[in-house]
């Protein structure tokens, strides 16, 4: 090709900066000097409708790839619908957990919160979405986080004077146990006594002052966890994290309703469940936490006036307590405002419920206290849970350690009444021996007891 041959203009995008030339025979462009050798291509723009039957249909081999590539492009759009579609797949929301877990974070100081981090393999506040993202991923796990009984309990039988007929929260003495009595053993409390349970110290818990009521026996298995594959002792502190904030979230306590999901309420001309509305819309009305500091002042004096109260019982007996608050509380201040009493003496809620702005009001100052409740006691929780483990080890390593709950007028009445025998005794060995040295001795005792 001629040297002086005349060249198109340059298609790319500097063409109004850039100058062709012929090298070799061929038409090249020159891009200007300040251009960038790297530069991000264009994108062509796509087909409009009108001229899509223009394109070249493929044939072969990318005919018979096309429709798996489309599907293979709907997998992940696909598996999000999929997600969203799973009811209550987590407890309080991600902004409930979050705000739990920055409350409990600022009551872990020290070294306790560095012993939690490397046990959890994880910051509690980066940790939020892990139960979403392990129900998620095991659907089963998550009947964990809900209570169930047979019978299921009613607000009715709540009551203080509820009549014998009517099922109480747990047993008909309201209390509770794992072997199907006042709680199927896959359920919310119970699957928190069997996770602490895997980090509870017996020789300590016997420590405890003797429980008012019968205390929880843990379950010996959980199926869904067994089904998973079991778990580890980053999950298992982790669930009990997650598990802690379950059981201040009201709507997790009674299977009516499907747990508040057949219950319809609107708000703002927006429509939710009851229990989705508690999961994800309160967290996201309540007000910010403070930072830092100021957090922490104003968390630590009600951490520990609890902790001198919660640290006199089983941290089972604990969690009973906590759980029955809760669930009265859903009874009294969320049904009880929703419900209209008829001539006929039966109450129901008229759906869809209408959310005004004084409830509204009650319910966020409502979610406020739990989810405050909840990370100030998942802290005191926490901070056991690493006495417990200094204790088994200092057990294994054959040392003793002290412990608050350590009954000392007990101890020192034993130790006395041993000494009593002990000391009189050794003393009289030690003043024969001194009388007659050697073998003699044991000779003189044997005459002397005429063996």
């Amino acid at each position: 090709m001629a040297a002086g041959r005349a060249c198109s203009p340059c298609p790319h995008m500097f063409s109004t900066f850039g100058n062709n030339s012929v090298q070799h025979g061929q038409c090249q462009c020159r891009t200007p000097p300040s251009a960038s050798p790297r530069r991000r291509r264009l994108r062509p723009a796509a087909p409009s409708v009108q001229h899509a039957s223009a394109l070249p249909e493929p044939r072969g081999r990318a005919a018979a790839k096309a429709p798996l590539l489309t599907m293979m492009r709907l997998v992940p759009l696909l598996a999000v619908v999929a997600l969203g579609l799973l009811p209550g797949a987590q407890a309080w929301g991600v902004l409930g957990h979050e705000r739990i877990a920055r409350i409990a974070e600022a009551l872990l100081k020290g070294k306790h919160r560095d012993q939690i981090r490397t046990m959890m393999h994880g910051d509690l506040i980066d940790l939020s979405d892990w139960e979403k993202k392990l129900t998620a991923e095991h659907p089963k796990m998550l009947a964990l986080h809900f209570h169930k009984q047979t019978p299921e309990w009613t607000c009715a039988g709540l009551q203080p004077n509820a009549p014998p007929n009517l099922q109480h929260l747990g047993d008909q003495n309201g209390n509770v146990q794992c072997d199907g009595k006042g709680a199927d053993p896959d359920s919310l409390i119970c699957a928190l006594a069997y996770y602490f349970d895997h980090f509870a110290h017996d020789a300590l818990l016997k420590e405890f002052p003797k429980p008012k009521v019968p205390p929880i026996k843990a379950p010996k298995s959980l199926e869904p966890l067994a089904e998973m594959g079991g778990g580890s002792t980053q999950s298992y502190l982790r669930s009990i994290a997650s598990l802690i904030a379950d059981v201040h979230q009201p709507l997790h306590w009674l299977r009516e309703k499907d747990y508040g999901r057949e219950v319809t309420v609107i708000y703002k001309e927006e429509q939710y469940s009851l229990f989705n509305f508690w999961e994800e819309k309160l967290p996201d009305l309540l007000p910010p936490l403070p930072k830092g500091h100021q957090l922490l002042q104003k968390v630590d004096a009600k951490y520990r006036e609890e902790a001198a109260r919660w640290g006199d019982r089983l941290p089972t007996e604990d969690f009973w307590d906590w759980a029955k608050v809760v669930a009265e509380k859903l009874c009294t201040e969320v049904y009880a405002a929703m419900e209209v009493n008829h001539a006929d003496g039966t109450r129901e809620i008229e759906q869809p419920f209408k959310v005004d702005e004084a409830l509204l009001q009650k319910w966020m100052s409502l979610a406020e206290d739990f989810t405050s409740q909840a990370g100030i006691r998942l802290a005191f929780v926490l901070n056991d849970i690493l006495e417990h483990r200094r204790h088994k080890v200092a057990t294994k390593e054959g040392r003793g350690m002290h412990h608050r709950h350590k009954n000392w007028r007990k101890n020192l009445a034993i130790n006395f009444g041993l000494a009593l025998l002990v000391v009189p005794v050794t003393l009289l060995a030690l003043r024969l021996h001194y009388r007659v040295p050697g073998l003699r001795l044991f000779r003189a005792l044997r005459s002397h007891l005429k063996i």
